[in-house]
C-alpha cells in the first residue's frame, strides 16, 4: 500500500472513532495536502492532531509549548551539540586547546557576516525592534545575552572585551579597518576569538562545553523566553522585523536568509541521513517561490494559501505592544495569561483581514496551525545565531586548520550538514512528542466514550501502526507508550 493511501486510512479510522463517539463530528477528508504528499510525516500529524482536537485545543497547545515547554528543548539542543563537537574533536584533532586559539594568541578571525547570517548585528538595541531581538540590553558588554554582548563589543574597536556566566572564557576584539603592518595584516569588519586568561590550560571538549552553557536559545538565561519566541514566530510568518523601518532589510539580504530556511527545510524534512550536495541548489520553481517570498517578506505580507492567497499584515509595531504586556509579569501564571493574550490578539489582527466574518474563524484557526508548522525552523533559527555560529567556527578552524573558513551560510550548512541534521532530529523528535501526546490525549477522551479501558490500550496500539505507515518515526511513536493522561491545560 502507497504511503498516500496509508495516510488516508489513519484519516478514515480517525473518522470512525469520531462517529463511535458522543462528541461533535469533525470533518476529515482526503483533500488535505499533507496526505496527498509521499513524505514529510511533520505537516501530516499537525493535520491529524488538528482534525482530531479543534481550535481551542490547539491555541492551548501553542501556549503551553511557548510558556512551559522552551527549557527542555533547550536543554536537549545543548545536550545535542555537546556530544556533536565532542565527537569532532576526539575523531580529529588533540583535545588540547592550540597555542594561537590560547589568550594572547592569533587567534580565530572571522568576516561579521560569516557569523551573523541574519544580519541580526545591524540592529540597535535600544529601538524598537532591538527590544525584540536582544535581551539584557542595559548591561553592554556585560549582557548575559551574547548577541547583546558581540554587538557592544562590536561598537568598541579594537578594544578587547570578556565573554562568560561567572568565569570568563572567550575573549573578543573587532576590527572595523585596519592597514597591514610586517607583523599583522589588514582587517575589515572581522572579529577575533581567543580564550580568555583562565582558559588557555582548559581542553577543548571543556572550552566547547562550558561556552555552550553560557549560551541561551533565547537570549539571556535568567529572562522570560516567551517574548523572543514570538517575535521570532512573527517574523518567520511576516517578516515583522525584516520590513520594519528602523531594520529595513534588503531585498538580497532577505533572498539570502530565505534560500538558508530553504535548505534547513529541506534537511528537516529529509527522511534519512543522507544530506547530498543536491539539497544545496535550487531548481528554477524554486527560485521562483524564494523570490515571491521576498518580495512579501520585504512588505510585510503573508498570503493565506487556505483562502485564496488572501495578504495579511502584522505590523512591528503590534507585536511590540503585545509583547510589552508579558514583560510586565512576574510569575509564571501571569507569563501563562499574557502569552494566551496575546497570541489571540495577534490571531484576531490576522482575521481582521478576511473580507467576510465567514472565514475569520478559519483564519483564526491557521494562525495556531502555522506556528506550529514553523516551530521547529524557529527554534531552528536561534541555533543559526552569532553565539552559536561563532563557536562553531572557532571548531572548524581548530579541526580544518587555523584560517579555515566557508562560503557564507549555505556553504557553513554544507560543511556541517551532519551536525545541522542532527539538531533538526532533536528538534523534531521533541515537538512530534510533544504533539503526539496532544492527539492520543483526546483519542483517549473520545475512546472512553465508547470502549472499555483494555479495549482503548488496544485501539491506541492500532493508531501506533497507522501513524507507522505514514511515516512517523519509529523513536517517536516509541514514546506513546509514555503518554500522560491528565488534560492539557485550559489557558482561558
Amino acid at each position: 500500500m502507497a504511503i498516500v493511501d496509508k495516510k488516508r486510512q489513519v484519516f478514515a479510522k480517525l473518522s470512525a472513532i469520531t462517529a463511535l463517539s458522543k462528541v461533535t463530528k469533525d470533518k476529515f477528508n482526503s483533500s488535505i495536502q499533507s496526505i496527498n504528499n509521499e513524505l514529510n510525516s511533520t505537516d501530516f500529524l499537525v493535520d491529524f492532531t488538528v482534525a482530531l482536537v479543534g481550535a481551542k485545543a490547539l491555541r492551548d497547545y501553542v501556549v503551553d509549548s511557548i510558556t512551559n515547554r522552551l527549557p527542555e528543548i533547550e536543554l536537549a539542543i545543548k545536550d545535542g551539540l555537546k556530544r556533536e563537537l565532542k565527537e569532532l574533536v576526539s575523531c580529529s584533532v588533540n583535545p588540547s586547546i592550540p597555542t594561537w586559539f590560547q589568550h594572547g594568541g592569533t587567534g580565530v578571525e572571522l568576516k561579521i557576516p560569516n557569523i551573523d547570517f541574519y544580519d541580526i548585528m545591524r540592529t540597535d538595541p535600544t529601538s524598537v525592534a532591538g527590544s525584540l531581538v536582544y535581551t539584557d540590553v542595559p548591561s553592554g558588554v556585560a549582557s548575559k545575552d551574547f548577541n547583546t554582548y558581540l554587538y557592544y563589543t562590536i561598537q568598541t574597536p579594537t578594544t578587547a572585551t570578556r565573554w562568560g556566566m561567572g568565569t570568563d572564557i572567550l575573549e573578543s576584539t573587532f576590527f572595523e579597518s585596519t592597514v597591514a603592518t610586517p607583523t599583522s595584516p589588514s582587517r575589515n569588519n572581522i572579529i577575533k576569538y581567543t580564550t580568555s586568561p583562565g582558559y588557555s590550560n582548559k581542553t577543548l571538549p571543556e572550552f566547547n562545553n562550558d561556552f555552550i552553557d553560557t549560551l541561551s536559545l533565547f537570549g539571556n538565561p535568567f529572562s522570560l523566553d516567551s517574548p523572543k519566541v514570538i517575535s521570532l514566530i512573527m517574523e518567520e510568518l511576516f517578516g515583522s522585523l525584516s520590513s520594519a523601518s528602523g531594520i529595513g532589510k534588503s531585498k538580497k539580504q532577505i533572498q539570502k536568509e530565505l534560500e538558508v530556511k530553504e535548505v534547513l527545510n529541506c534537511i528537516i524534512n529529509s527522511e534519512d541521513n543522507n544530506i547530498t550536495d543536491n539539497f544545496f541548489t535550487f531548481d528554477n520553481p524554486t527560485l521562483a517561490k524564494i523570490d515571491r517570498e521576498t518580495n512579501n517578506r520585504q512588505n510585510g505580507i503573508r498570503e493565506l494559501k487556505t483562502c485564496d492567497n488572501l495578504a495579511v499584515q502584522i505590523t512591528l509595531e503590534t507585536v511590540s505592544n503585545e509583547i510589552a504586556a508579558i514583560l510586565t509579569t512576574t510569575t509564571k501564571a501571569e507569563e501563562t495569561k499574557a502569552v494566551a493574550n496575546a497570541l489571540d490578539n495577534l490571531a484576531t489582527t490576522q482575521s481582521n483581514f478576511a473580507s467576510n466574518s465567514v472565514n475569520k474563524p478559519t483564519i483564526k484557526t491557521n494562525f495556531f496551525i502555522e506556528i506550529i508548522r514553523k516551530l521547529q525552523m524557529v527554534i531552528m533559527t536561534s541555533v543559526i545565531t552569532p553565539e552559536f555560529i561563532s563557536l562553531f567556527a572557532i571548531n572548524h578552524q581548530i579541526i580544518y586548520g587555523k584560517g579555515s573558513t566557508y562560503d557564507g551560510p549555505i556553504d557553513f550548512i554544507k560543511k556541517n550538514r551532519k551536525l545541522v541534521k542532527n539538531i533538526a532530529k532533536i528538534v523534531l523528535n521533541m515537538l512530534l512528542n510533544m504533539l503526539l501526546n496532544l492527539a492520543l490525549l483526546y483519542i483517549t477522551i473520545r475512546l472512553k466514550e465508547k470502549f472499555a479501558d483494555d479495549q482503548i490500550e488496544k485501539a491506541k496500539n492500532y493508531v501506533n501502526t497507522l501513524l507507522s505507515y505514514a511515516g512517523v518515526p519509529q523513536s517517536v511513536i516509541t514514546q506513546l507508550n509514555k503518554i500522560n493522561t491528565h488534560p492539557i491545560p485550559n489557558f482561558n
